[in-house]
């Protein structure tokens, strides 16, 4: 019996079984998608997760004050980061720069718009120390002396969904905040105001949120301590080393000078624990994915066991011909790796279209401001279909083996 034999053999034998071979299929088809559509976008996380942290220099570290929650109660920060500070941690071994900065939240309006946005007060003759990719679309970068300049990023530009500009440069713009102030021992509300002008406007880089230059506008140093009544403290300090392999030796030289009194964030290591935690979630998803298919399997297996009890007359026949055990058991074989051959082809498909389309309207994204892309490499396309069609030929293992089995005679008997 040649192969198209075999092949057209198990092609009538699902053709005959037309609902419960339609339903096993099925079966398959979810699973190998939801496989296909949930390896893609992981893969496509990580990608994300690697190119946004890509944008800073991975010889960073932030410096910020320490203080926590110890026996249920908050603990204030025991250190104030100053001058004094920058001075101290620009004599470290293996420093590069220090760069201090302010960073706060506050109202901006432009005309009758406005909008909240987070201010970065910074020396930005220095920025391309933290962000190597960092441009200017239009204007310049604001000078440390500069009291009255403002950079906006990217998504303040043009905030993400709009198509008008919120700001233009060289645009006269208002940045205000709420403080309470106690007046002659009664506490009361204030409103802080000052104009500024948009001299500089960045290209879009893509940061990271907690430090998210596209999101937030910037002044100078000097523009925020005055503005946001800072008295010359610092909200955190940025330390650049010389290499990234230096960040261990610095970040233990910092810890032995302050001890628990400044916290020390360093944006590889939370990039790769992010890492980490998605790996970790990515394998328990692709697990829960592929129960679909031992679920599929049983219905390999209920399928074929069923065409063996429909076929024992027929198999008795072809045995009575000459046809071998192992013929017989080819012929079964096969009836299931076309199961998992179909199956795993049009899965393929199905979970890359509801991967690219279907997840992100689920999520209510539409298909172009879904931030995460999937990723579907062919290594792993191609090892999900294998992986398909060995479960779809694992399952069909025994009842074809219970098939070659059978005793000619028996077979003929049974009605």
């Amino acid at each position: 019996m040649n192969p198209f034999e075999v092949l057209r053999f198990s092609f009538e034998a699902l053709k005959d079984r037309k609902l419960r071979s339609t339903l096993t299929i099925l079966m398959v088809i979810i699973g190998t998608s939801l496989i296909v559509s949930l390896n893609g976008l992981s893969t496509g996380f990580s990608s994300f997760i690697n190119s946004t942290f890509s944008t800073l220099a991975p010889n960073t570290l932030i410096v910020i004050p320490g203080g926590g929650v110890e026996r249920g109660t908050w603990t204030a920060p025991s250190i104030s980061l100053d001058s004094r500070m920058v001075r101290k941690l620009t004599g470290i071994d293996g420093v590069k720069v220090v760069i201090p900065f302010i960073h706060r939240s506050a109202v901006l309006r432009s005309g009758s718009a406005s909008m909240s946005v987070l201010v970065a007060g910074i020396d930005q003759t220095k920025l391309h120390y933290i962000y190597p990719t960092l441009s200017l679309k239009e204007g310049k970068l604001i000078p440390p002396t500069d009291f009255i300049g403002m950079l906006v990023g990217s998504d303040v530009e043009v905030p993400p969904g709009e198509t008008k500009p919120f700001v233009r440069l060289g645009q006269v713009v208002t940045l205000e905040y709420t403080k309470v102030e106690e007046v002659e021992g009664v506490p009361k509300t204030v409103t802080v105001k000052r104009a500024f002008v948009v001299k500089g406007i960045l290209n879009y880089i893509g940061s990271p949120s907690f430090i998210n230059v596209d999101s937030m506008v910037q002044i100078s140093l000097a523009a925020a301590n005055s503005f946001f009544g800072c008295g010359g403290k610092y909200d955190g300090i940025i330390v650049v080393t010389k290499s990234y392999e230096l960040n261990d030796k610095v970040e233990k030289a910092i810890k032995n000078i302050y001890g628990e009194d400044v916290g020390i964030i360093s944006p590889k290591v939370i990039s790769q624990t992010v890492q980490k935690i998605v790996g970790g979630w990515s394998v328990f998803i692709l697990t829960v994915a592929a129960v679909s298919l031992i679920v599929a399997a049983v219905g390999i297996i209920t399928t074929l066991f069923t065409s063996v009890m429909e076929r024992t007359k027929e198999i008795g026949v072809l045995k009575a011909l000459g046809f071998k055990d192992s013929q017989i058991l080819i012929l079964f074989l096969t009836e299931a790796v076309l199961i998992g051959v179909i199956g795993a082809s049009i899965g393929l498909v199905v979970g890359i279209v509801f991967g690219s389309f279907g997840f992100s309207t689920i999520m209510g994204f539409t298909g172009l401001n879904f931030p995460i892309t999937p990723i579907y490499q062919p290594e792993n396309l191609i090892v999900i279909w294998l992986f398909t069609v060995a479960i779809s030929a694992c399952a069909g293992l025994y009842p074809a083996w219970r098939a070659s089995k059978l005793e000619a005679v028996v077979a003929l008997r049974k009605e």
